[in-house]
Protein backbone atom coordinates (compact mmCIF):
# COMPACT_ATOMS: atom_id res chain seq x y z
CA UNK A 1 0.00 0.00 0.00
CA UNK A 2 2.83 2.13 0.80
CA UNK A 3 4.53 1.17 -2.30
CA UNK A 4 0.88 1.99 -4.43
CA UNK A 5 0.63 5.73 -2.64
CA UNK A 6 4.24 6.64 -3.24
CA UNK A 7 4.16 5.57 -6.97
CA UNK A 8 0.54 7.84 -6.94
CA UNK A 9 2.68 10.93 -5.18
CA UNK A 10 5.63 10.04 -8.26
CA UNK A 11 2.84 10.38 -11.00
CA UNK A 12 1.14 13.06 -9.78
CA UNK A 13 4.59 14.94 -9.50
CA UNK A 14 5.34 14.36 -12.83
CA UNK A 15 2.30 14.97 -14.02
CA UNK A 16 2.75 18.60 -12.11
CA UNK A 17 6.20 18.95 -13.80
CA UNK A 18 5.32 18.71 -17.11
CA UNK A 19 2.39 20.65 -16.80
CA UNK A 20 4.82 23.61 -15.25
CA UNK A 21 7.57 23.03 -17.40
CA UNK A 22 4.29 23.40 -20.66
CA UNK A 23 3.47 26.58 -18.65
CA UNK A 24 7.21 28.02 -18.79
CA UNK A 25 7.18 26.89 -22.72
CA UNK A 26 4.07 28.86 -23.26
CA UNK A 27 4.79 31.66 -20.90
CA UNK A 28 8.47 31.46 -23.28
CA UNK A 29 6.81 31.47 -26.98
CA UNK A 30 5.04 34.18 -25.69
CA UNK A 31 7.30 36.16 -24.97
CA UNK A 32 9.81 35.52 -27.91
CA UNK A 33 10.54 38.54 -30.07
CA UNK A 34 9.21 39.20 -33.61
CA UNK A 35 12.65 38.86 -35.49
CA UNK A 36 15.16 36.59 -32.84
CA UNK A 37 18.79 36.19 -33.78
CA UNK A 38 20.13 33.09 -34.43
CA UNK A 39 20.91 31.00 -31.14
CA UNK A 40 24.55 32.02 -31.02
CA UNK A 41 23.56 35.51 -30.54
CA UNK A 42 21.23 35.17 -28.05
CA UNK A 43 23.41 35.80 -24.92
CA UNK A 44 25.75 37.93 -26.62
CA UNK A 45 25.98 41.44 -26.20
CA UNK A 46 25.30 42.98 -29.40
CA UNK A 47 27.74 46.06 -29.91
CA UNK A 48 27.25 47.73 -33.43
CA UNK A 49 29.65 50.95 -34.53
CA UNK A 50 28.35 54.32 -34.91
CA UNK A 51 30.32 56.15 -37.99
CA UNK A 52 30.25 59.02 -36.39
CA UNK A 53 31.27 62.47 -39.01
CA UNK A 54 29.11 61.67 -41.53
CA UNK A 55 25.62 63.05 -41.04
CA UNK A 56 22.65 62.08 -41.40
CA UNK A 57 23.66 58.99 -40.82
CA UNK A 58 25.69 59.43 -38.13
CA UNK A 59 27.32 62.91 -35.42
CA UNK A 60 28.21 63.98 -32.49
CA UNK A 61 26.14 66.85 -31.17
CA UNK A 62 27.31 68.16 -27.44
CA UNK A 63 30.55 66.91 -27.73
CA UNK A 64 29.49 63.02 -27.24
CA UNK A 65 25.92 62.08 -27.78
CA UNK A 66 25.49 59.69 -30.81
CA UNK A 67 22.88 60.91 -33.25
CA UNK A 68 21.43 60.55 -36.81
CA UNK A 69 19.85 57.48 -39.03
CA UNK A 70 21.73 55.02 -38.50
CA UNK A 71 22.08 55.04 -34.34
CA UNK A 72 18.92 55.29 -34.19
CA UNK A 73 17.68 52.67 -36.54
CA UNK A 74 20.32 50.49 -34.66
CA UNK A 75 18.84 51.02 -30.93
CA UNK A 76 14.93 50.57 -32.14
CA UNK A 77 15.95 47.10 -33.42
CA UNK A 78 16.70 45.97 -30.46
CA UNK A 79 13.00 45.64 -29.88
CA UNK A 80 12.69 43.44 -32.38
CA UNK A 81 15.58 41.72 -32.07
CA UNK A 82 14.73 41.46 -28.24
CA UNK A 83 17.94 42.13 -27.45
CA UNK A 84 19.37 45.62 -26.84
CA UNK A 85 22.01 46.99 -29.09
CA UNK A 86 25.10 49.14 -28.03
CA UNK A 87 26.38 51.98 -29.86
CA UNK A 88 30.64 52.06 -29.99
CA UNK A 89 32.34 54.93 -32.22
CA UNK A 90 34.62 53.65 -35.00
CA UNK A 91 35.99 54.52 -38.72
CA UNK A 92 33.95 52.71 -41.22
CA UNK A 93 37.29 51.38 -42.42
CA UNK A 94 37.82 49.86 -38.68
CA UNK A 95 34.13 48.83 -38.78
CA UNK A 96 34.29 46.19 -41.35
CA UNK A 97 37.31 45.04 -40.13
CA UNK A 98 35.46 44.81 -36.68
CA UNK A 99 32.83 42.81 -38.29
CA UNK A 100 35.31 39.89 -39.29
CA UNK A 101 36.82 39.67 -36.04
CA UNK A 102 33.41 39.35 -34.48
CA UNK A 103 33.52 42.50 -32.54
CA UNK A 104 30.76 44.01 -34.18
CA UNK A 105 27.10 41.81 -34.94
CA UNK A 106 26.44 44.00 -38.15
CA UNK A 107 27.96 47.69 -39.54
CA UNK A 108 25.34 50.08 -40.88
CA UNK A 109 25.72 52.34 -43.52
CA UNK A 110 27.63 50.12 -45.62
CA UNK A 111 26.56 50.77 -49.80
CA UNK A 112 25.49 47.25 -51.31
CA UNK A 113 27.99 46.43 -54.16
CA UNK A 114 28.09 42.86 -56.14
CA UNK A 115 32.03 42.65 -54.50
CA UNK A 116 30.57 43.17 -50.86
CA UNK A 117 27.85 40.59 -51.04
CA UNK A 118 30.37 37.97 -51.76
CA UNK A 119 32.27 39.03 -48.48
CA UNK A 120 29.09 39.60 -46.48
CA UNK A 121 25.31 39.35 -46.03
CA UNK A 122 23.90 42.78 -46.87
CA UNK A 123 20.82 43.82 -45.53
CA UNK A 124 19.17 46.92 -47.78
CA UNK A 125 17.35 49.71 -45.28
CA UNK A 126 18.07 52.83 -47.70
CA UNK A 127 18.32 53.63 -51.39
CA UNK A 128 20.54 56.45 -52.50
CA UNK A 129 23.45 57.98 -55.15
CA UNK A 130 26.33 60.06 -54.82
CA UNK A 131 26.96 63.30 -56.10
CA UNK A 132 29.41 66.12 -55.60
CA UNK A 133 29.35 69.02 -53.38
CA UNK A 134 31.39 72.09 -54.30
CA UNK A 135 31.50 76.24 -52.84
CA UNK A 136 28.94 78.03 -54.16
CA UNK A 137 31.45 80.68 -54.51
CA UNK A 138 33.50 78.59 -57.00
CA UNK A 139 32.18 77.74 -61.17
CA UNK A 140 29.38 75.45 -61.38
CA UNK A 141 30.96 71.96 -62.33
CA UNK A 142 27.92 70.45 -64.73
CA UNK A 143 27.04 66.93 -64.95
CA UNK A 144 29.95 65.84 -67.70
CA UNK A 145 32.32 63.24 -65.87
CA UNK A 146 34.68 64.97 -68.10
CA UNK A 147 34.45 67.74 -65.95
CA UNK A 148 35.88 66.46 -62.78
CA UNK A 149 39.00 66.26 -65.19
CA UNK A 150 42.34 67.81 -63.08
CA UNK A 151 40.53 68.53 -60.04
CA UNK A 152 41.00 66.82 -56.64
CA UNK A 153 38.11 65.40 -54.72
CA UNK A 154 37.90 64.41 -51.26
CA UNK A 155 36.31 61.15 -49.57
CA UNK A 156 36.12 58.99 -46.95
CA UNK A 157 38.75 56.26 -46.77
CA UNK A 158 37.25 53.09 -48.30
CA UNK A 159 34.28 54.72 -49.54
CA UNK A 160 32.94 53.03 -52.60
CA UNK A 161 33.20 56.58 -54.66
CA UNK A 162 36.91 55.85 -55.24
CA UNK A 163 37.28 52.55 -57.28
CA UNK A 164 34.38 55.16 -59.50
CA UNK A 165 36.76 58.38 -59.39
CA UNK A 166 39.28 55.62 -59.97
CA UNK A 167 37.51 54.53 -63.21
CA UNK A 168 36.37 58.02 -64.34
CA UNK A 169 39.95 59.21 -64.22
CA UNK A 170 40.51 56.83 -67.10
CA UNK A 171 37.97 58.13 -68.64
CA UNK A 172 39.88 61.96 -68.43
CA UNK A 173 43.23 60.11 -69.73
CA UNK A 174 41.24 58.76 -73.25
CA UNK A 175 40.15 62.60 -73.67
CA UNK A 176 43.64 63.82 -72.75
CA UNK A 177 42.60 65.76 -70.09
CA UNK A 178 44.23 66.13 -66.47
CA UNK A 179 43.31 62.86 -64.05
CA UNK A 180 41.30 63.19 -60.97
CA UNK A 181 43.49 63.40 -57.57
CA UNK A 182 41.40 61.41 -54.89
CA UNK A 183 42.05 62.47 -51.78
CA UNK A 184 41.01 60.82 -48.61
CA UNK A 185 39.70 61.18 -45.30
CA UNK A 186 38.58 59.04 -41.96
CA UNK A 187 34.81 61.08 -41.88
CA UNK A 188 32.81 63.10 -44.17
CA UNK A 189 33.52 65.90 -42.10
CA UNK A 190 37.16 66.28 -42.83
CA UNK A 191 36.76 65.93 -46.44
CA UNK A 192 34.19 69.30 -46.51
CA UNK A 193 36.41 70.73 -44.52
CA UNK A 194 39.00 70.33 -47.28
CA UNK A 195 36.59 71.65 -49.75
CA UNK A 196 36.16 74.77 -47.36
CA UNK A 197 40.22 75.09 -46.49
CA UNK A 198 40.80 75.01 -50.76
CA UNK A 199 42.59 71.55 -50.36
CA UNK A 200 39.91 70.01 -52.14
CA UNK A 201 37.96 70.98 -55.34
CA UNK A 202 35.20 69.13 -54.34
CA UNK A 203 33.67 66.55 -52.09
CA UNK A 204 31.26 62.95 -52.95
CA UNK A 205 29.33 61.47 -51.04
CA UNK A 206 26.02 60.19 -50.57
CA UNK A 207 23.37 63.35 -51.58
CA UNK A 208 21.49 62.25 -48.85
CA UNK A 209 24.93 63.47 -46.47
CA UNK A 210 25.65 66.46 -48.92
CA UNK A 211 22.36 67.49 -48.92
CA UNK A 212 21.70 67.67 -45.06
CA UNK A 213 25.71 69.19 -44.55
CA UNK A 214 24.28 72.11 -47.66
CA UNK A 215 21.20 72.56 -45.46
CA UNK A 216 23.11 73.18 -42.53
CA UNK A 217 25.18 76.07 -44.31
CA UNK A 218 22.81 77.60 -46.67
CA UNK A 219 24.34 79.39 -50.03
CA UNK A 220 27.51 78.39 -48.87
CA UNK A 221 27.60 74.57 -50.89
CA UNK A 222 26.66 73.31 -54.09
CA UNK A 223 25.36 69.93 -55.08
CA UNK A 224 26.85 69.85 -58.72
CA UNK A 225 28.65 67.51 -61.15
CA UNK A 226 27.68 64.07 -62.37
CA UNK A 227 25.33 61.94 -60.61
CA UNK A 228 26.25 57.88 -60.11
CA UNK A 229 26.46 55.14 -58.04
CA UNK A 230 23.11 54.57 -57.47
CA UNK A 231 22.93 52.08 -54.46
CA UNK A 232 21.09 50.47 -51.75
CA UNK A 233 22.07 51.51 -48.31
CA UNK A 234 22.35 48.36 -46.09
CA UNK A 235 23.43 46.64 -42.91
CA UNK A 236 26.81 44.34 -43.51
CA UNK A 237 26.64 41.39 -41.64
CA UNK A 238 29.19 37.98 -41.43
CA UNK A 239 28.61 35.91 -44.50
CA UNK A 240 26.44 32.57 -43.55
CA UNK A 241 25.59 33.36 -39.72
CA UNK A 242 21.77 34.34 -40.06
CA UNK A 243 22.05 37.59 -38.43
CA UNK A 244 21.09 38.82 -41.65
CA UNK A 245 17.55 37.21 -42.27
CA UNK A 246 16.59 38.49 -38.68
CA UNK A 247 18.23 42.07 -39.42
CA UNK A 248 15.69 42.16 -42.53
CA UNK A 249 12.94 41.13 -40.54
CA UNK A 250 13.32 43.48 -37.77
CA UNK A 251 13.48 46.29 -39.83
CA UNK A 252 10.41 45.42 -41.35
CA UNK A 253 8.50 45.21 -38.53
CA UNK A 254 9.28 48.84 -37.81
CA UNK A 255 8.81 49.70 -41.46
CA UNK A 256 5.16 48.31 -40.99
CA UNK A 257 4.72 49.59 -37.47
CA UNK A 258 6.10 53.06 -38.48
CA UNK A 259 9.15 53.54 -36.83
CA UNK A 260 11.04 53.27 -39.60
CA UNK A 261 9.53 56.12 -40.92
CA UNK A 262 9.49 58.56 -38.17
CA UNK A 263 13.31 57.61 -37.71
CA UNK A 264 13.60 58.63 -41.22
CA UNK A 265 11.77 61.69 -41.10
CA UNK A 266 13.34 62.96 -37.77
CA UNK A 267 16.54 64.02 -40.25
CA UNK A 268 14.71 64.88 -43.85
CA UNK A 269 15.10 61.70 -45.67
CA UNK A 270 11.91 60.13 -46.05
CA UNK A 271 12.47 60.40 -50.01
CA UNK A 272 15.61 57.29 -49.63
CA UNK A 273 13.38 54.81 -47.87
CA UNK A 274 12.57 51.36 -48.87
CA UNK A 275 9.29 49.12 -49.25
CA UNK A 276 10.90 46.55 -47.84
CA UNK A 277 14.51 45.26 -46.28
CA UNK A 278 16.04 42.36 -48.42
CA UNK A 279 19.05 39.80 -48.21
CA UNK A 280 21.45 40.48 -50.76
CA UNK A 281 19.34 42.20 -53.10
CA UNK A 282 20.30 43.18 -56.55
CA UNK A 283 22.61 46.11 -56.19
CA UNK A 284 21.55 47.66 -59.45
CA UNK A 285 19.32 49.87 -58.94
CA UNK A 286 16.74 51.13 -61.13
CA UNK A 287 16.63 54.86 -61.20
CA UNK A 288 13.81 55.44 -63.14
Amino acid sequence: MARFLTTKRLIAGALAATCAGGATAGAAAATTPPAPLPPAFQHMTLVTPAVVGYPPYAYLINSSKIVGIDPDLSVALGKPLGQPVHLQVASFENSLLGLQRGTYFMVTGSDITAAREKTFDMVSYLADHYEFMTLASKPALGTSVTALCGLTISTVAADSSIPVLNADSKVCAAHHKAAITVTTFPDQGSAVLAVESGRADATTATVTNLGFVASRSPGKFRLDGPKYNYVYIGIATKKGNGVAQALAKAINVLIANGTYHKILARYGVTDDAVPRALVNPNPTVTTS
